[in-house]
């Protein structure tokens, strides 16, 4: 990347979604990037349930389709006959859902602000609150503001029978506002007016008014005024900046990506649910809304990152509920990596919470987890001494680009990586049963690793790859599903010097070129960007020693969501033919993965240690008006307190570890130049990165 890096949004999506519900809200209020009110995603379809699809699911979406799968748009419109000349939408607050929506015609400017909000007797309601405003040139137009619906014929849902809205005109230096109720069905090609006197718009005038789409509860017309509605405005404010998603400081420099991280605790916050009384991490509000295995692993470690510990535990549990007869932790069919997934959950979980007590009392989860996926993996050999994963597993959902089910890698990569995890825990601990792990374990790295000498390819400009399907499925690319690497040799599958570690950071790099992220490794085979994977392809470079590379990808990442933050699953290259995106969206799990990846840029952990700026950008160095705070954040060894500050001849970095149950194997911190501790230089451990005390305690380092 070439000069300063900067978040601009130049790779924004063509159209966008943002949800504006609260936190832990089951209303996933959906604006469209044109300001509208969407509802009633796919109506019955597309809906899972613990895995179970009621109908066909359409995961892959024509961009250019108009409602992109809501039955329901309300858009605010206006007679007028002036030309639109410009569009633009907008968070205000990086912490507030309050999405404004600004159209700027020749000669007036529409703009209303779109907000979710729960009235004291818990009536939940939608609100609108719009300016309309006359320049020169604008003449002595008739005007109305009205709602107009888009798509299926409108026969409002139960939860929109009782929507209200109002309108309000100036008369002289007063606002008269008359409310209108929206009890009956929208009728005419010109959806639905509001009742309002003939008046007329001049140079000069504004109207200011509101809409109100209520979801529970009653909003009686004659309270719906525009007093009430800018006072709903005014509380929702209120409740986001109590809400805090950041419970503990998590500070960067560069203004553009604390903006980013502050929206992203915002979208995990408004993505979750809580059911029956226990917080549950959903990706999203449409597709993807419900409960994920393999997703919650890292909802449920970013939300420790956001100092959100009992409510990242309630996650866990929520995925415990899911244990079936057979020892397995699952929620979809065929996708038989999730219960390994969950397993590095609750050992993941227990170290992050210094509570080995709680890991002993999971113990025997894990060990029936092993159960099952010894009986899955013996499932292989009976396939025929031809079937290429013999020795690993049966067909399996490999997702993330790979169809199934079908004979791939995803499944047994997870799987080690899950019983490496309890195989360490449990020799930590003097746990029983711990050697059936690592005997496991063995077994498959061996014959893993020999099916992937057989399986290694070569693209046609030479560079080695592993195709993560073992089918000849001549859809995929040599880069599909490539991230399922990333995400375990940042778990430790992989040995830093073993070949694949260069080989898929080599083949990033190689398609990476026009949008700054790697191309076609998701379910689109040509022409997208699958973006949540940014995260895991930055923790791959930062390993294979190209943090530059690293950093890029986070900026890129950014440059890839919509002016309000928010992320689709994949999308197509911009300015290409390819008009389909795929997947939800917001899709929180890219929110979950920024804040991972900036995380291990200031702090990474890694085979059993931790390493301090690993891949800390010129951007994020501290100035007299900027810190970088990284408070208590959580490590297997301790929570970690990192704050750098600029001082006269350099920076100063203090470190606070507090005591956990394992100290790391080793510990450092990547600078230029050899740091001082207590005014001695730190001993050299590799280019650029120099050793600290592994001991719990604080300490202040000097950085020239």
């Amino acid at each position: 990347m070439d000069g300063k890096r900067t978040v601009d949004f130049r790779y924004a999506p063509q159209v966008w979604q943002t949800c504006i519900g609260l936190a832990d809200d089951p209303f996933k209020t959906i604006v469209r990037e044109d300001g509208s009110l969407n509802y009633r995603w796919c109506d019955d379809k597309n809906q899972f349930v613990d895995g179970t699809i009621r109908a066909c699911a359409k995961r892959v979406l024509d961009a250019q389709e108009g409602n992109m799968g809501f039955q329901y748009r309300c858009v605010p419109r206006f007679y007028h006959r002036d030309t639109l000349v410009a569009r633009r939408q907008d968070f205000g607050e990086p912490g507030a859902a309050v999405v404004e929506t600004i159209e700027e015609y020749e000669h007036c400017t529409f703009r209303w602000k779109t907000f979710g909000h729960r009235l004291p007797d818990g009536t939940r309601l939608d609100v609108m609150l719009f300016t309309l405003s006359a320049g020169e040139g604008f003449g002595h137009a008739r005007d109305t503001v009205y709602l107009q619906t888009l798509g299926d014929p409108f026969d409002p849902p139960e939860t929109m029978r009782y929507a209200s809205s109002a309108y309000a005109l100036p008369t002289g230096n007063a606002a008269v506002p008359a409310p209108i109720a929206l009890y009956t069905p929208i009728e005419g090609p010109d959806g639905c007016p509001l009742d309002m006197e003939n008046a007329f718009l001049k140079a000069g005038d504004t109207w200011r008014g509101a809409f109100a789409l209520v979801y529970c509860g009653r909003v009686e017309p004659e309270r719906f005024t525009l007093e009430f509605a800018e006072d709903c405005l005014a509380g929702c404010e209120a409740y986001w900046r109590g809400v805090k998603p950041f419970l503990n400081a998590f500070r960067v420099p560069d203004a553009q990506i604390q903006r980013m991280l502050d929206i992203c605790g915002r979208n995990i916050l408004q993505a979750r649910e809580v059911v029956d009384d226990i917080v549950e991490f959903h990706v999203g509000p449409t597709i993807y809304r419900g409960l994920w295995v393999v997703d919650g692993y890292y909802f449920a470690e970013c939300g420790y990152m956001m100092g959100r510990d009992d409510e990242a535990w309630e996650g866990l549990l929520a995925v415990l509920k899911r244990v079936k007869p057979d020892g397995s932790i699952r929620i979809l069919p065929d996708h038989h990596k999730e219960t390994a997934v969950a397993m590095s959950s609750v050992v993941r979980q227990c170290e992050l919470r210094n509570d080995d007590a709680r890991l002993r009392e999971l113990w025997p989860t894990l060990l029936r987890g092993l159960d099952h996926l010894i009986a899955m993996r013996d499932e292989s050999y009976v396939l025929g001494g031809d079937y290429p994963a013999r020795g690993l597993f049966k067909p399996a959902f490999g997702d993330g680009g790979i169809y199934g089910p079908e004979p791939e890698y995803t499944t047994p990569m997870n799987v080690l990586v899950g019983v490496k995890d309890a195989a360490r825990a449990g020799r930590r601990l003097g746990l029983a049963g711990f050697e059936r792990f690592e005997r496991f374990a063995r077994e498959l790295e061996e014959v893993m690793k020999a099916c992937i000498r057989r399986d290694m390819r070569t693209t046609p400009e030479g560079l080695p790859y592993l195709p993560l399907s073992m089918a000849d499925n001549p859809v995929y690319k040599p880069q599909t599903g490539v991230q399922t690497i990333c995400r375990v040799a940042f778990h430790g599958a992989f040995s830093l010097d073993d070949p694949i570690m260069k080989a898929t950071a080599d083949l990033l790099d190689s398609v990476d070129d026009r949008e700054g992220l790697p191309e076609c490794t998701g379910w689109r085979a040509d022409q997208s960007i699958y973006i949540y994977a940014a995260g895991r392809f930055g923790q791959q470079m930062l390993l294979t020693g190209r943090p530059q590379k690293a950093v890029d990808y986070l900026y890129a990442f950014a440059n890839h969501a919509s002016p309000a933050g928010v992320w689709r699953e994949e999308q197509p290259v911009k300015d290409t033919p390819c008009a389909e995106v795929c997947g939800d969206m917001p899709h929180n799990w890219a929110s979950v993965e920024f804040i991972r990846l900036v995380r291990t840029l200031v702090l990474l952990e890694w085979d059993g240690g931790m390493a301090l700026l690993p891949g800390l950008p010129e951007e994020w160095l501290p100035t007299e008006e900027r810190d970088l705070l990284l408070e208590r954040t959580p490590t297997a060894y301790g929570k970690v307190t990192l704050h750098m500050t600029k001082v006269a001849r350099g920076y100063r970095l203090c470190v606070a570890r507090e005591a956990g149950n394992q100290e790391p194997r080793y510990a450092a911190i990547r600078w230029a130049t050899a740091p001082r501790l207590n005014g001695r230089v730190l001993e050299s451990v590799s280019e650029g990165y120099w050793r600290l005390p592994v001991k719990a305690g604080k300490y202040e380092l000097e950085l020239a």
